[in-house]
């Protein structure tokens, strides 16, 4: 009988983050990975429990360069190296800052494809750590709030702000509006509306947010909030 040929293995290099770190076994670590180059991977880290010297830099907040021997069909892909490329120590010593970037860490570790490159997702979850790092941090709470709506255009689910996303018809910029997040946006009355009610002015904000041009008020941040909640919840259970 002809030998199977063993799948080959392949070596990926790769900027990442790390969105997750659970206890393996006796001495490793089982890690989630959201990276630049191939989107989210889980991998074992093994022996990252018994020595600090082969994996140095497991933490999260942190730009990691890391290499992965990915083997085509495996569930897992095996982190042989690990570096700090850059370090965002302000972020990392700030508890506030600590929880806003963990929930959006979790965010993308809940609704990010694997081994499917989302650049435009890699590029805005840096950003945000990048700002939380500065010295001089605008409100934590309204960066995340700006992030969890660039999030959703970046995986292809962007509120639809500005008309019904059954119907279509168009809303009055002066009128308030239902919004329903499960369902993508706006919902009007004929269609059954929504659960969240948006007054003209937080809605023209809210959009100008989503272009990347200007700060959410900390008065828009609670429904912001609402709305990105909403949505990421809806795709991460596939409703």
């Amino acid at each position: 009988m002809p030998r199977s040929v063993r799948p080959r293995t392949e070596r990926l290099r790769t900027e990442a983050l790390l969105v997750r770190r659970v206890p393996f076994g006796e001495a490793d670590l089982l890690v989630g990975l959201f990276t630049e180059q191939a989107g989210l991977f889980s991998a074992t880290a093994r022996g990252a429990r018994r020595s600090a010297k082969r994996f140095p830099a497991l933490e999260p907040m942190h730009l990691l360069r890391v290499t992965l021997e990915v083997r085509p069909g495996a569930e897992l892909a095996q982190l042989t190296e690990a570096a700090i490329e850059r370090p965002r120590l302000r972020l990392a010593g700030d508890l506030g800052r600590l929880e806003v970037a963990g929930r959006a860490l979790r965010w993308v570790r809940e609704i990010a494809p694997a081994h499917t490159a989302e650049r435009a997702a890699w590029r805005e979850l840096n950003q945000l750590l990048d700002r939380l790092d500065e010295e001089s941090v605008a409100p934590p709470q309204a960066l995340l709030a700006e992030t969890g709506l660039r999030l959703l255009a970046a995986f292809g689910w962007g509120l639809e702000l500005t008309q019904c996303v059954r119907c279509g018809r168009a809303c009055d910029a002066t009128q308030s509006a239902h919004a329903d997040p499960a369902r993508g946006g706006l919902v009007c009355r004929t269609c059954g509306g929504g659960p969240l009610l948006l007054r003209p002015e937080p809605r023209e904000r809210l959009l100008a947010a989503m272009l990347g041009g200007t700060p959410i008020p900390e008065e828009d941040v609670p429904i912001a909030l609402d709305l990105v909640e909403g949505a990421l919840t809806a795709h991460a259970s596939g409703s």
